[in-house]
Parts: structure tokens; C-alpha cells; sequence
């Protein structure tokens, strides 16, 4: 699969394709992407999400989870960095089932428009109720909830800030989102 030969497929064949894979795939448009790897910052943010999150989850009925295909209405499948999924789980689910809050930790690689594209796919399922965007290079979350019809959006920025999650019932501070997440200096 390459830029130049973009692969096609429906969404009940990507499914049962995407699962024999070895690296991970998203259907964008009914065009198959394969995901990229991702930086140490990334994965230790990603890392350190999912277990406070869990920590504060535990005795609820949602978790947080990496790897977890989230449907998108318009029959994208797309990959959160983290998915909390509040819906019925079974073993065999390969999709959420029920999922309210997803995370992405921002990449070089993502474009404005790759990342607003994510933005509307999440904001447009039924029981999605935040999208938060984390920053790799600092402590910064951008906060999108859904209020009403519409939604609103609220920035939480430096280790001493909270990302406030009303759609879970909790927050969690920033110094923990961040925790031996070394920050290169800003280019001059």
C-alpha cells in the first residue's frame, strides 16, 4: 500500500482484514491507513493517561484502553491514542462498544487537517461526550465537550493544571499526564 495506490475497501472487509494484520490500520473515507509508530513522549503520555485513568476507573463500568477501534458514523474506523469505552464489553469485542472520551496525543506527522479530520469523525458519534488533544512538547490539553447540540472547547496548560474529565466524573492533573516526560526546549 502506497500513497500512490491507495487501497479501497468496505468496512465488513476491513474488519476481518485489519485483524490478520501485524501493524495497525485505520479506513479513512473507505481508504486504508496504515498508522505510524509513535516517540517516547507519546507513548509515555499515552502510557501514564491510561493508568490514571484506569486508577480512578476502577469499580466503574468504563476503561481506558489503547488499541481499540472506535466506529465512526460515516464508516471510517478510527484509532484513539486512547479510548475510554463505557459500553458492554465481551472478549471478542474489536470495536467500542460505548465509547465517551478519546484521546490523542499529538504527532509531528498529523496535519491540522488530518487532526480537525479526527476531530469531526469522534465528535460525530452518538455517545462520545469529550476529545481531548495532549500536547508531546509541553503540558497542554485542549478540551472539546459536547454541550447541547454543539460543543465548546477549554484549554488546561502546565504541570500544575488539571484536565477536568465531568464526562467520567473525575480529573486528573497534568503532572501525572507528564509524569518523566522529558520536554525538549522550544526552537528558537
Amino acid at each position: 500500500m502506497t500513497a500512490n495506490h491507495p487501497v479501497r475497501m468496505n468496512p465488513d472487509d476491513f474488519l476481518a482484514w485489519e485483524i490478520t494484520q501485524i501493524r495497525k490500520h485505520e479506513l479513512v473515507g473507505g481508504v486504508i491507513k496504515l498508522m505510524a509508530g509513535a516517540s517516547r513522549a507519546h507513548l509515555d503520555v499515552q502510557a501514564n493517561l491510561i493508568l490514571a485513568l484506569n486508577t480512578r476507573l476502577r469499580g466503574m463500568p468504563c476503561k481506558a484502553l489503547a488499541e481499540m477501534k472506535i466506529v465512526i458514523p460515516n464508516k471510517n474506523y478510527r484509532y484513539a491514542d486512547i479510548a475510554v469505552d463505557c459500553g458492554p464489553r465481551h472478549p471478542r469485542d474489536l470495536v467500542a462498544t460505548g465509547p465517551r472520551v478519546a484521546f490523542e496525543v499529538e504527532s509531528p506527522s498529523n496535519t491540522v487537517s488530518e487532526t480537525m479530520d479526527r476531530l469531526t469523525d469522534y465528535q460525530s458519534v452518538a455517545t462520545m461526550q469529550q476529545v481531548v488533544l495532549l500536547a508531546q512538547t509541553r503540558a497542554f490539553a485542549r478540551v472539546w465537550t459536547r454541550s447541547g447540540a454543539g460543543w465548546v472547547s477549554g484549554d488546561a496548560e502546565g504541570l500544575e493544571a488539571t484536565l477536568a474529565l465531568p464526562a467520567l466524573g473525575l480529573s486528573v492533573p497534568l503532572s501525572e499526564v507528564y509524569d518523566g516526560v522529558a520536554f525538549e526546549p522550544p526552537e528558537e
